[in-house]
């Protein structure tokens, strides 16, 4: 038997298939790139002036609303009654309302009426950045 006659008269060595590394490191890259954007970057290098107070400003307190239209103040599930003890007990002045998007309007401005009941000068609403 000629066995020669099947042998490859041309030896390439060892090929190395690169495709699917290739594409791991594209996905790798892609899935940082989406990541990045994602965060906003808010650090400027500012150097703070000292102060002797310990507190300057007043912090908001938010009260949150979900889909379902239950209140939520820091991460309890809140009834009005919470709500307006909690905004008094803080002596906040101002407060953001952070409403799901598809929650009913009418929840919404009653989470606003509360807390105008409880003395609040601002509310403001808490928005997302687009187009």
């Amino acid at each position: 038997m000629n066995f020669r006659k099947y042998l490859k008269t041309e030896d390439r060595g060892f090929v190395v298939d690169m495709t699917a590394l290739v594409d791991i490191a594209f996905i790798i890259i892609l899935f940082l790139g989406i990541v990045s954007t994602l965060a906003p970057i808010s650090s400027i290098n500012v150097e703070l002036p000292k102060a002797t107070a310990e507190k300057t400003t007043v912090e908001p307190v938010k009260i949150f609303v979900d889909k379902d239209g239950n209140y939520y103040v820091g991460r309890k599930k809140a009834t009005d009654e919470d709500i307006l003890q909690y905004i008094k007990s803080k002596n906040a002045k101002a407060v953001v309302v952070v409403a799901d998007r598809r929650v009913e309007y009418g929840k919404v401005v009653h989470v606003m009426d509360v807390a105008k009941k409880a003395g609040v000068e601002e509310i403001n609403i808490a928005t997302r950045r687009g187009e």
